[in-house]
């Protein structure tokens, strides 16, 4: 058995053992991610929080399933979540800040972005206990956390990890920008060597849907709030542009582009 730290701030001796261990790094983790300033390290802070509490859980079964939110909606739900998740963590108590989001998570009648008005009740068919209870659990231990003064900002000490693990280029990350880039880069350009041949960038244009009137706007929502977009286009960035194995991603960008 490890030794166990006794606690420094009258919190569980555990929490104080490992909020310790990630306090000794969390200066150069911040650096070396291009974390500057207190707004950006909020801004991550948050993107793990919504990566610990709701994209590590049962909303995964809920993707996979037949009645589930799309790769489209998954997107858009998390970028909107992180919205939230900000102002969670920025709340004068932390501890109302966390249970505000709990409910927001929970809320079975609020339509999700990019479902046409679906709702978890409906999108969770057959996964709201488990959904229920993973949200409320991952919560809880926010809250454990919450009050600890053994570190400085101890809910920042923890998630920024995970954001960093699990969503270096989610939005709300530095390196979401740099995808909204190179989707600008990709969409002004279709014959760019990224689309990887077959006229791959002809397609994406092809496919355009009609509410896109200007690149220049669609990459400034990108930037600022991916949620508010239709639905069509959510799904047309979805199958051209957005996920593992699309033009943004892997090697051959060069100068971050």
């Amino acid at each position: 058995m490890p030794d166990v730290v006794e606690p420094s701030c009258g919190g569980s001796p555990l929490n104080c053992a490992l909020l310790s261990r990630l306090w000794e790094g969390h200066h150069e983790r911040c650096r070396v991610a291009g974390l500057v300033g207190p707004d950006a390290v909020l801004s991550a802070a948050a993107v793990g929080m919504v990566i610990e509490v709701w994209r590590n859980s049962p909303v995964e079964n809920m993707h996979a399933s037949k009645r589930g939110p799309s790769d489209a909606a998954m997107f858009a739900q998390s970028t909107a979540l992180h919205k939230v998740a900000v102002t969670a963590l920025a709340a004068p108590s932390q501890l109302a800040g966390l249970l505000g989001f709990e409910k927001h998570l929970l809320d079975r009648e609020r339509p999700w972005p990019g479902t046409g008005g679906r709702t978890l009740r409906e999108l969770g068919y057959g996964f709201l206990g488990d959904y229920r209870r993973h949200v409320k659990d991952r919560v809880n231990a926010m809250m454990a956390l919450a009050d600890h003064t053994c570190v400085p900002a101890p809910l920042e000490t923890y998630l920024i990890p995970a954001a960093l693990m699990s969503g270096g280029d989610q939005k709300g990350m530095p390196g979401w920008l740099v995808i909204v880039d190179r989707i600008g880069v990709l969409l002004a350009d279709p014959d760019h060597p990224r689309w990887g041949g077959d006229r791959l960038g002809y397609q994406a244009l092809d496919d355009l849907p009609a509410q896109v009137t200007s690149i220049d706007d669609l990459t400034a929502n990108l930037r600022t709030d991916p949620s508010v977009l239709p639905e069509d286009v959510l799904d047309w960035l979805s199958d051209h542009l957005l996920y593992n194995g699309g033009p943004p991603y892997g090697p051959g960008w060069e100068a971050g582009r």
